[in-house]
């Protein structure tokens, strides 16, 4: 039998995975180029997570870390939540930090009303880059942008994937492939993870939540399934009228953490030994392009009994494989996960208040000015605001 090869991040390895595992359809770029086609929710993700922009000018714009809420957890950090603005901004006024309109869809969408248009496919297109032609990203978002205006096309309807020709600025398309995975699966997602402070930031997370707060959150539309966490701010333009259905009943709180590599599995062993001392996580594993090593027959690798980590690869046809291996219940610490629960029903609500302007959600909240930070007051109000009733109240002023 044909020994397995290597799987390369190029163009047309991506194209690929993204055909095979997710049912996104394959077209022409306005060069004549494999392109992916997907919906406007699905390039809001993509952006969100891969850093792709949308080509709504010259320079592009993207969603990629614009949409932060927390610099750590506060599970991780004495029960002590740290704001970081991308949400929802900050300014000071003398010695008061005020909250602003930041990066919340509801603002987004009176500027670039095109991310948000569900009537009208979004294309990616992928631009190989050779890092020795000194090309700046933005250089070529403004190439790309103008080629396609020459071709009597929307710049607007198009993002734009840089890969590059060595194996660098890849991780980022590995952890939307987690992400849409996961997704799928009924998880809440997100990348980049707000963890320990001073101990390093995991790359890629997924969720499950209890089924009575997932239904809550359908009942409400800020969701329709599994979602990365950011996309709940922007319900109220995507989420359509189909109600959440529970894989499998959930009534356990879960963390489960990857760290992308672009090399084999062990590269991101020492990255998911220290995250595991935190005890909080059911499953840590590798994202990579490839398994710890190649067999010769469609049988999954065999998993060393030594080894607490799994793995998350392609194989040779660009399926996704994915070989979870358990923590040891001694090994958790449930009331830190008890704690993590609560850090992450919170997170969601804040999300959900981005879906609403920031007036409403000031006077909601009950900031009052010339007080201490505001975005200290909305989160210590959050905080005691029952989930159910918070998401409720979103839902019926959205």
């Amino acid at each position: 039998m044909k020994k397995q090869g290597k799987i390369e991040l190029d163009i047309d390895s991506m194209i690929e995975i993204l055909h095979k595992n997710f049912g996104f359809k394959k077209v022409e770029d306005p060069f004549g180029c494999p392109a992916i086609q997907m919906s406007s929710r699905d390039a809001f993700r993509y952006s969100l997570i891969q850093g792709s922009p949308f080509l709504v000018d010259e320079y592009g714009v993207t969603l990629k870390e614009q949409l932060k809420v927390f610099y750590h957890r506060s599970s991780l950090n004495e029960n002590y939540y740290l704001y970081c603005p991308g949400l929802f901004g900050v300014k000071r006024d003398r010695e008061t930090l005020l909250l602003d309109k930041g990066n919340a869809s509801v603002y987004m969408k009176k500027n670039f009303r095109s991310m948000f248009s569900r009537s009208i496919k979004k294309i990616i297109i992928f631009y190989e880059y050779d890092p020795k032609g000194n090309e700046s990203r933005a250089e070529i978002e403004r190439k790309v942008y103008e080629q396609i205006l020459k071709e009597n096309k929307e710049p607007k309807n198009y993002l734009l994937t840089i890969v590059r020709t060595d194996n660098k600025q890849k991780e980022s398309f590995l952890e939307y492939v987690a992400c849409e995975f996961f997704n799928r699966k009924g998880y809440l997602t997100e990348t980049q993870v707000p963890f320990q402070n001073n101990r390093g930031i995991p790359d890629f997370a997924a969720y499950k939540i209890k089924d009575e707060h997932m239904k809550i959150l359908s009942k409400y539309k800020l969701i329709d399934g599994g979602c990365c966490l950011p996309e709940i701010s922007a319900a109220k333009s995507f989420i359509s009228n189909k109600k959440y259905e529970s894989p499998e009943p959930n009534t356990e709180y879960e963390m489960n953490i990857g760290e992308a590599k672009i090399g084999i599995p062990y590269t991101a062993k020492g990255q998911l030994k220290k995250y595991a001392n935190t005890k909080i996580s059911k499953h840590l594993f590798s994202i990579t392009p490839n398994p710890t090593k190649k067999t010769t027959s469609k049988r999954k690798p065999a998993k060393n009994k030594s080894c607490k980590y799994g793995e998350f690869y392609f194989d040779d046809e660009f399926n996704i494989n994915y070989n979870p291996i358990t923590i040891a219940t001694t090994d958790l610490d449930k009331q830190k996960i008890k704690n993590d629960e609560e850090f992450l029903l919170n997170y969601i609500k804040l999300y959900a208040l981005g879906n609403l302007p920031l007036e409403k959600i000031k006077s909601s909240c009950q900031i009052k000015e010339n007080q201490k930070s505001e975005s200290e007051q909305l989160i210590a109000y959050v905080k005691q605001w029952d989930f159910e009733k918070l998401i409720k109240f979103v839902g019926e002023e959205m």
